[in-house]
């Protein structure tokens, strides 16, 4: 079964719903305290996506967590309140740009149950006795932390009464970029990708002649926009910044330096590459 794409994809369906009425039991446990019991629900989906990958033998079930997770909370902080105007709209539209867009990369390019992604297989071979922890904590909850900190100014601006200004449309213009630059960064890399006379060699073309990690910066550039949202509608939380900090040291230090240990170990050019390359800003070549 898992050698088969579709069953592997219905697998994952089933794993999901699965997590999701587990949090939601979870929840009207706890509704007097929405944040908390949102934050809760969100930890108990992820106990169980956790678990079916163990049951899977592949920690790769939680990838599709990433980008799934903040479309159904954006939707139920919308519950919640019992309203969408404006803003509430236009932070749902730009989660599901963001959201169905990197599930549907994942799909496309996810081969199956049979597969597990190259930096799970890394760190359960550098350390076999930490494997449970870092599969539990390092792959499962810590990403899930993260991403439920990023959506912390989105539940405050979704309840906020105040209306949108020039700064909300700046800070939608700035995650509807994030989005058309992951898109572009992207399809460029798969491009590059399924040329077999790029085999083994480092790419160089498009955007990533400008930055080696593009679709990274749309990633950290989409959770600034959130924020930017928020603080339009309500500046005296502004504490929220530490949401897109979080995401962006997320990346920064443990994203980033995992990808470039093995693109210097296994593409030819990627040391002189990364000494004239700017990480993350699109910048012109040293």
């Amino acid at each position: 079964m898992t050698k088969s794409r579709g069953a592997s994809l219905f697998v994952v369906l089933i794993v999901y719903l699965a997590a999701f009425f587990t949090g939601l039991l979870i929840y009207n446990f706890f509704y007097d305290t929405p944040l908390a019991a949102f934050f809760l629900a969100d930890i108990a989906a992820t106990l169980i996506v956790w678990f079916f990958g163990i049951i899977f033998k592949n920690a790769s079930m939680y990838d599709p967590y990433w980008s799934v997770a903040p479309i159904i909370l954006f939707i139920a902080f919308i519950l919640i309140n019992s309203k969408l105007d404006v803003i509430n709209l236009l932070y749902l539209l730009l989660f599901c740009f963001w959201g169905v867009r990197l599930t549907l990369n994942w799909i496309i390019s996810w081969p199956g149950l049979r597969h597990q992604d190259w930096r799970y297989t890394m760190l359960r071979q550098k350390n076999q006795k930490l494997w449970f922890m870092t599969n539990l904590f390092g792959i499962n909850m810590v990403p899930t932390l993260f991403v439920f900190a990023s959506m912390v100014p989105a539940y405050f601006a979704s309840a906020s009464s105040n209306n949108l200004n020039i700064l909300t449309v700046f800070g939608a213009a700035v995650c509807t970029a994030a989005v058309l630059l992951q898109i572009i960064s992207d399809s460029q890399m798969l491009s590059f990708r399924k040329n077999t006379k790029n085999t083994g060699k480092n790419m160089q073309e498009g955007l990533w002649k400008y930055s080696r990690h593009p679709n990274y910066l749309g990633e950290i550039s989409f959770w600034w926009g959130v924020w930017i949202m928020q603080i339009s509608v309500l500046p005296k939380i502004w504490w929220t910044i530490g949401a897109p900090v979080l995401m962006t040291l997320l990346f920064v230090y443990i994203s980033i330096p995992m990808m470039e240990k093995r693109l210097l170990e296994s593409k030819k050019g990627y040391k002189e590459y990364q000494k004239n390359t700017s990480m993350l800003i699109l910048l012109p070549k040293k």
